[in-house]
């Protein structure tokens, strides 16, 4: 391990993991119980599927919730700035501006 490191135990599916890294424990916590969600919601669809496949296909979800969210940070930031811009434009017009 690395300064900083320090390793965490956390149940996925009812495996346990012993995970390393520098984050805090409560924090690889709160991941390993979303990513376990996303194995119960896919075996709740799809009870008689294998390991495997309900491995992939949560792993399908979590990519799918990942890209939702960047696609909607990536709106929200163009509709900050398009609205920055549109008070520089009132401002500009209005003569307040330098």
């Amino acid at each position: 391990m690395t300064a900083g490191e320090r390793t965490t135990e956390v149940e996925i599916f009812g495996e346990r993991y012993t995970l390393r890294g520098t984050d805090s424990p409560e924090y690889l916590a709160r991941v390993a119980e979303y990513v376990d969600g996303k194995f119960h919601e896919v075996v709740k669809e799809s009870p008689t599927l294998p390991p495997a496949k309900i491995a992939v296909l949560a792993s399908l979800n979590i990519a799918d919730d990942l890209f939702k969210r960047d696609e909607a940070l990536r709106r929200a930031e163009q509709l900050v700035l398009a609205r920055i811009e549109g008070i520089f434009q009132l401002l500009h017009r209005g003569g307040v501006a330098g």
